[in-house]
């Protein structure tokens, strides 16, 4: 396919942003399954208190490098999406309901959508969310002794819960990329920031006629810029 059929999705920081999360989250994953899992708890003995703080400097590197990542090498880019992940529209509810119901593992038409997608924005408000979370219940357990013994046994709780929820999307993430007709086309993006055009226009229909409206010098439609 020519180069003229491709359309620029991901510039380098925000792939940079992707890989370092993954990578961060996938060590801190782990060592934590290791300090949690019984076996390898005794395993370790007296080094669980150096796993644990290994555990706590990549999950926060998981939390802030991205980000500082992104406002070093392209902050204008981080701002467009933000507002992109906050613009949501009537679409973007239908196209949810009709995931839900399975239209999307199919290949069934849905609903236009921007750059993201409302599953895409759904994503990212939900890593958002666990990143503040993580930290602040982190944060409790590293220092523990300062705070009442109930609090830590909740955060304690609250940690594991939201471990297994971002293992869960991730294995989400893993299924659409490898299982679905679209995946390889995302991935490939995410390595490269270029997309087929084709897959733009089915799949994002609202951004690839921003993009070729503005090629034409048109006006540009309403909602975020990207």
């Amino acid at each position: 396919m020519p180069a003229s059929d491709f359309m620029l999705r991901f510039h380098l920081a925000e792939r940079l942003a992707h890989w370092l999360y993954a990578l961060f989250f996938l060590g801190a994953f782990l060592s934590g399954v290791l300090m949690w899992a019984p076996a390898t708890r005794e395993w370790m003995g007296g080094a669980r208190e150096a796993v644990s703080r290994y555990h706590a400097f990549v999950g926060l590197a998981m939390v802030l490098l991205p980000l500082l990542l992104m406002l070093v090498m392209d902050r204008r880019r981080l701002r467009e999406n933000l507002r992109e992940v906050d613009w949501w529209t009537g679409e973007d509810g239908r196209w949810l309901v009709l995931a839900l119901r399975g239209y999307l593992l199919r290949g069934r038409p849905m609903p236009p959508q921007g750059r993201f997608n409302a599953g895409q924005k759904l994503n990212v408000v939900l890593v958002a969310a666990m990143a503040v979370g993580f930290a602040t219940t982190g944060g409790i357990l590293m220092h523990k002794a300062s705070f009442p013994a109930w609090l830590v046994t909740r955060a304690l709780w609250l940690h594991g819960f939201l471990a297994v929820l971002a293992f869960t999307l991730f294995l989400g993430h893993l299924a659409h990329v490898f299982l679905t007709r679209h995946g390889r086309h995302y991935l490939n993006g995410m390595v490269t920031g270029h997309v087929p055009e084709w897959l733009a226009r089915e799949r994002h229909q609202r951004w690839w006629e921003q993009c070729r409206g503005k090629e034409a010098g048109e006006e540009p439609m309403q909602g975020p810029e990207v």
